[in-house]
């Protein structure tokens, strides 16, 4: 297992992975090196990282959008809010819960509010911290307030003091930031962030689906603050089922402890839990750090686990300045310690807050949203509806096998192509990493370009989150379409998909067994699932393909007759009939006839 002080730059803590809950999607920590600042307990407090930001590209006017920037872009934006919105970016309540399904604009809702509060004076940059759960969603942060003209804080160069502003990033960020500040005060060593606990799992259990299942389950002990002696308890009240015994996995717990009390370093799950009780422990500590960071906003506070929840709750310290943004019909993340039912509580928790709710999807047409809401049923918190222009009927197809729906994608991947939408506009999405390979291989042979974002059931498997993958035979390019341009469909799992969006999407491998998962055993894991269908399916604007296949070849060779999802039928009521034939003979001349029209 490799340690990492927490004060070696930020080029070390970028390799971490980090992202949350969200297991194998990787993020970075950008970290402020320690050692090139001097403890100032009184005042100066480093702040969470930042990075910095290329300008936004500008958007279609809509409900909630504004084009351009400079002084007057926020101005521009709260112009063309809702009333609902308005009225989330206005509240004068200091406690804010933002209920904001799909599509609705809550990112420029809580932007808006942050740069509405720094503006009015209600709130001070320098005091307010945004927190999320992905770089990605960080950076958009960020963008966002600098073009509504707030400061935003940025890194130093080495030997030099950050900038003032917001401090923007993800909570691991926050609780390692908290973490170095003490560390600084009191005269000790920074932290010690140890990386690739796989890895170290894998030693001590040999097997690598043991090592995976393992890693898995300490993660989520972790979230839930858990320890190797409470785990058991806990996993069989919360009916964990893994592909080892308990026994194994709390024996694996606490070497993997052993070995990190051995080296005095900490994992990032237990950079939460140590920087929570820190602030207990150390009262002077959690006052001045209450003082530094007194405006709290969390973004995507569904996905919020327990021990995340308790470092908001002590770095709050009974104060109730706090904007939460979420949406339970997206929380997906219970299986990895998620607390899905925190976001409704919340009101009930901090005193005086007020509920907002955001339900109209500005982004999907009613027609993806009614397929959506249809796939999510009676598991919907919120009933949700769409404020965007009529579309097209989303379609679902049973096709013959694998091969067949593969190829039926191709064949619609190019259409839309040949109508003018690129392919970074196009996606595939699936359940599992492993359902997206034979995607994969239909469209290297088709000569369409895509773009391998790797799901957490493979973390460590096939190209890096982005990378693009030529798809195409020796010598054969797509059309107009080079990769070399970053132009490609993406390929993604669900879980990987959320927070993105593309004009048309295809949903593939809507089968029993993966939708829902074979292990989703529980009414509770069966919900989430639908949830997380629920998200698959407004990840599309304009264009939905819904398909499963008759039979598969699975991961080890062997053909399985398959059943359809038992949600697809309330979907293929709100949708057309594809028909799922493709002669080979057809749709090789069909795609010849689209890559001529395209070289002309």
């Amino acid at each position: 297992m490799r340690v990492l002080r927490a004060d070696e730059g930020s080029g070390v803590l970028e390799d971490l992975g980090v992202e949350g809950v969200h297991v194998g999607e990787p993020d970075e920590l950008v970290a402020i090196p320690a050692r090139s600042r001097q403890p100032n307990p009184g005042r100066h407090t480093p702040p969470v990282a930042s990075a910095s930001v290329e300008p936004l590209q500008p958007t279609a006017p809509g409900p909630g959008r504004a084009t351009g920037s400079g002084p007057d872009a926020f101005e521009r934006a709260e112009a063309v809010l809702t009333e609902r919105q308005r009225r989330a970016v206005d509240s004068p309540s200091e406690s804010l819960c933002i209920v904001a399904g799909a599509g609705s604009g809550k990112t420029r809702v809580l932007t808006l509010r942050v740069a509405r509060r720094i503006k009015d004076g209600s709130a001070e940059a320098d005091h307010t911290v945004v927190c999320t759960f992905t770089r990605k969603a960080a950076h958009e942060l960020r963008g966002r307030l600098r073009l509504y003209g707030v400061p935003v804080s940025t890194p130093a160069s080495a030997g030099g003091v950050p900038g003032p502003g917001v401090r923007a990033g993800t909570l691991h960020q926050l609780a390692l930031t908290l973490l170095r500040r003490h560390a600084l005060d009191s005269g000790q060593a920074p932290p010690v962030v140890a990386e690739h606990r796989y890895r170290t799992v894998h030693s001590f259990v040999g097997d690598p689906a043991g090592a995976s299942a393992v890693d898995l389950e300490i993660g989520w002990a972790k979230a839930r603050c858990l320890t190797p002696s409470t785990y058991a308890g806990a996993a069989a009240a919360a009916a964990r089922t893994a592909v080892v015994p308990v026994d194994t996995i709390v024996a694996a717990f606490d070497a993997y402890q052993l070995s990190l009390l051995r080296r005095r370093a900490l994992d990032l799950d237990d950079v939460l839990i140590r920087a929570a009780d820190l602030l207990g422990e150390d009262p002077d500590f959690a006052e001045r750090m209450r003082w530094r960071y007194r405006h709290l906003s969390v973004d995507e506070f569904q996905d919020v686990n327990p021990a995340q929840f308790r470092l908001i709750e002590m770095l709050m310290g009974g104060r109730t300045d706090l904007c939460a943004v979420g949406d339970p019909n997206q929380a997906i993340y219970g299986w990895n310690g998620a607390d899905p039912g925190l976001l409704g509580r919340l009101p009930g928790l901090v005193a005086g807050m007020e509920v907002v709710r955001l339900d109209d999807n500005h982004r999907s047409t009613p027609q993806v949203v009614a397929a959506a809401s249809a796939a999510i049923g009676s598991s919907a918190a919120v009933p949700p509806r769409s404020a965007a222009a009529d579309g097209p009927m989303p379609v679902v197809t049973a096709y013959d096998d694998d091969a067949a729906e593969a190829e039926g994608v191709v064949s619609l991947l190019l259409e839309h192509s040949a109508d003018g939408i690129p392919w970074s506009e196009q996606a595939v999405l699936a359940r599992t990493h492993d359902q997206l390979s034979v995607i994969r291989r239909a469209l290297t042979r088709a000569g369409i370009p895509c773009r391998i974002a790797p799901g957490p059931e493979s973390p460590t498997g096939g190209p890096r989150a982005g990378e693009v993958v030529a798809g195409t035979e020796p010598g054969r390019r797509a059309g107009r379409h080079a990769s070399v341009d970053g132009d490609a469909v993406e390929l993604a799992t669900f879980h990987r998909a959320k927070g993105l969006e593309w004009t048309s999407v295809h949903v593939v491998g809507l089968e029993d067994g993966f939708v829902p998962i074979i292990y989703a055993a529980s009414a509770e894991a069966r919900d989430e699932e639908r949830r997380l269908l629920y998200v698959a399916l407004t990840r599309a604007s304009r264009i939905l393909h819904c398909s499963w296949a008759r039979s598969r070849t699975m991961g080890n060779g062997r053909t399985m007759e398959r059943q359809p999802s038992p949600w697809l039928a309330s979907v293929a009521r709100v949708s057309r009939t594809g028909s799922g034939r493709i002669a080979p003979r057809d749709a090789g001349r069909r795609i010849a006839e689209i890559r001529a029209g395209l070289r002309r």
